[in-house]
């Protein structure tokens, strides 16, 4: 199960690429400086053997032609902007496009994509920074991004800080772990017992613009306000669920709040693994990785495996899609000299009985 460290050990770009562990007494990470990337998360089920629950590569020059959101810390802005362009006042900036007409991620020179540098690393905590500039990624103004990986007891903590120079300029970072509780040797997440927080989700176009309303979630496939596994909600069936592609979740879930809490529950019955999800960020992106279909080399992984179907699930916390072009959105542009704090964490436990996770309340 253990990673091979010096397989991930490299150069690209000129900057030097390696694989740093942390652990605590519930948990082991590790973690690629290229993309901060999440590529291994053990942590004991209910009998007490420890399982990798994340989705990830072998080797650096897997990852490098790999699924390159997969565990990567996302920004300068996470999700989507539409037509790979906003305002500011009077003013239009346009962006660089690589999601056809739309900038995502943080476009071609997204952070998922850099090689971060290496500040600090103990036992239990690394931290790391990248400058993200206009003259490589096309956004306007600087932004110094610190990273910090933390675990304590079963929680991981990424915490981050951007400061923003030079000019104004929009903001979302978000952790894209793809995570299965099942362990690698898993099937797909859809057996995942899943409740949320939120109340409504943005709901999108056919190239995943949020139309600019809000969409009431109770009752719909969308509802998670009590557990209930993934297949179930799909079977329930939405329009919003098959705008392109395979059936599948990708929307941006919200309950109104920007404070610290539960966002999110998730259980594995045969494990007895749970995940909470905890953070700062108004919104949770729920990605149920439908349109992974085990094509290589986009969609290998560790092992030697093909990750298809629903091989994994994302529960991401950020600002909402396309926000600096969607005025009743939470605020998305930051001006300069702004500091821009934000937190996020994943709580693993596992049950010590067999009961389905539809019978605990959590939230």
């Amino acid at each position: 199960m253990q990673l091979d460290a010096a397989r991930f050990s490299g150069q690209v770009a000129h900057r030097a690429v390696g694989l740093y562990v942390i652990q605590s007494q519930g948990l082991q990470v590790a973690i690629c400086n290229h993309g901060a990337r999440i590529v291994q998360l053990i942590t004991p089920d209910r009998q007490g053997e420890p399982q990798d629950v994340v989705l990830g590569f072998d080797s650096l020059p897997q990852m490098l032609i790999g699924l390159p959101s997969m565990g990567a810390f996302i920004g300068r802005f996470a999700n989507r902007i539409a037509g790979a362009r906003f305002w500011v006042g009077d003013r239009e900036h346009r962006l660089p496009a690589n999601d056809g007409a739309h900038c995502l991620h943080g476009g071609p020179a997204g952070s998922r994509v850099q090689v971060f540098e290496v500040l600090a690393h103990t036992t239990s905590q690394l931290s790391l920074g990248w400058t993200f500039q206009e003259a490589d990624d096309g956004f306007p103004g600087d932004v110094r991004l610190e990273l910090q990986y933390r675990v304590e007891g079963g929680t991981l903590f990424i915490d981050h800080t951007a400061r923003v120079s030079r000019a104004a300029t929009p903001l979302n970072f978000t952790s894209h772990a793809f995570f299965n509780l099942e362990g690698q040797g898993g099937q797909d997440v859809l057996d995942h017992a899943l409740q949320l927080s939120a109340d409504r989700c943005v709901p999108v176009d056919s190239g995943r613009i949020p139309t600019g309303q809000m969409l009431q979630v109770e009752g719909t496939a969308f509802d998670f306000g009590r557990p209930r596994r993934l297949r179930e909600a799909l079977a329930q069936g939405h329009a919003q669920l098959c705008l392109a592609g395979p059936s599948g979740f990708d929307h941006c879930m919200v309950d109104g709040l920007s404070i610290w809490r539960c966002q999110a529950r998730v259980h594995a019955a045969r494990t007895g693994i749970a995940m909470e999800v905890w953070s700062d960020a108004p919104g949770l992106q729920l990605y149920s990785a439908a349109p992974m279909d085990g094509s290589l080399p986009r969609h290998a992984g560790k092992g030697g495996r093909a990750y298809g179907p629903s091989a994994g699930l994302c529960l991401e916390p950020q600002g909402l899609p396309d926000a600096p072009n969607q005025p009743h959105f939470p605020r998305a542009v930051f001006e300069p000299g702004e500091v821009v704090h934000g937190r996020m964490a994943y709580r693993f436990s596992a049950a010590s009985s067999t009961a389905g996770a539809e019978h605990v309340s959590f939230l």
